[in-house]
């Protein structure tokens, strides 16, 4: 076999084992797209948002297992494909915003949808997510969130692209085989606006995994769902290196997964990212796990100049475009061309329109004397 990674290696380790490794999708935009990792992110920013995501990890990685034989065992088989995963994704979140008597708007939670469809080179798993969050917001103008989200999971195998190593394993599917499931998931959010825009969440998916089931000849193949601990925080420092037309914003993600017997090894992405003016960005970002150092990432980012446009949130808009790219520290970087990603958000404030208090006339009372009770 070449020095390509080869889609059945990879098979075998989705399909004949329950896997506890790493199943939820990757973004390098993890710090932009926080309510795809935490639900009870929903409406925190106060604001509508939009956002989304194109990921394409491990560019130009190809299967090679083109030399098995045929079933006559007289010429082998040479299959290429395309197998890097692929992932796209959208969310939309809305606050609940509440105005008292004297006009004070404040954010008590909010409601999020999102839809993610990540393909792993045979095997595509397309997420349905809805939620809802609750806000409690202290004195100090810090908040408290708690949010639970309902995903419906399909995960499908396209058996038809697969070359088993034996001809007829009656293991391997030889059509499109598929599973529908719904699990849940919850998360608890602090922020705090006060102490540089601080903010810190725990959140777990597949809080009640489930089995699903991919039909084969040979009988039913399970792939068990495994719960996913994810903690982020963040916070901002403006006037960077003492200037006033920087900001850093520095992020933290750790992620890991539940086995039977206590969490696999944590995976880490510190990352740092500095903008110019409130107009362009730039930073760099590292995912590594154990003492191990997995990829190297840049990031950019750009704010187009538009009326209301504010990178830190008070405007009455954010429009951010983000594009990286990931180099690959490990030896799979001999066949693949490395990582990119490309995200959007947008987010745009709805002002409630003021109140006013009807006001009667009558003629009667047109000249009313103030003497009068």
């Amino acid at each position: 076999m070449r020095n390509k990674l080869s889609i059945i290696l990879l098979a075998a380790l989705a399909l004949p084992f329950k896997g506890f490794s790493q199943q939820d999708p990757y973004y390098t935009h993890y710090a932009f797209n926080k309510i795809l990792f935490n639900p009870a992110y929903a409406g925190a920013s106060g604001s509508f948002c939009v956002n989304a995501n194109a990921h394409r990890q491990w560019m130009g990685l190809q299967d090679e297992s083109g030399y098995f034989k045929t079933q006559s065992g007289s010429a082998p088989v040479n299959f290429i494909n395309s197998v890097m995963p692929k992932t796209n994704a959208f969310g939309f979140t809305a606050p609940v915003n509440v105005k008292n008597a004297a006009g004070v708007l404040t954010n008590y939670g909010g409601a999020f949808f999102s839809f993610t469809n990540d393909v792993i080179a045979y095997e595509s798993n397309t997420y349905m997510r809805g939620g809802l969050a609750g806000a409690y917001n202290l004195s100090d103008g810090s908040s408290i969130r708690l949010g639970f989200d309902v995903t419906s999971i399909t995960r499908q195998i396209d058996g038809t692209k697969m070359r088993a190593h034996d001809p007829n394993d009656p293991l391997v599917p030889t059509n499109k085989q598929g599973d529908t499931k719904t699990e849940l998931g919850a998360g608890v959010w602090y922020s705090n606006p006060n102490m540089k825009d601080l903010y810190a969440g725990v959140s777990m998916s597949h809080i009640n995994p489930k089995e699903y089931n991919y039909a084969a000849s040979g009988g039913a193949i399970n792939v068990k769902s495994a719960r996913h601990l994810y903690i982020m925080a963040g916070f901002a420092k403006e006037q960077f290196l003492g200037n006033p037309a920087l900001r850093l914003d520095p992020s933290i993600m750790i992620k890991t997964v539940m086995e039977q017997g206590g969490f696999v090894k944590p995976q880490f992405t510190p990352q740092g990212i500095v903008t110019w003016n409130n107009t362009f960005a730039g930073g760099l970002s590292i995912r590594g796990q154990g003492l191990g150092v997995d990829a190297a990432s840049l990031l950019l980012g750009y704010y187009p100049p538009i009326k209301g446009n504010a990178p830190n949130g008070m405007g009455t808009q954010l429009f951010r475009i983000g594009y990286s790219y990931d180099i690959t520290l490990q030896s799979l970087r001999r066949s693949s061309n490395g990582t990119h990603e490309l995200q959007v958000n947008y987010c745009f404030k709805i002002a409630l329109p003021e109140r006013h208090e009807k006001v009667y006339r009558h003629p009667r009372y047109m000249n009313r004397s103030k003497d009068l009770e």
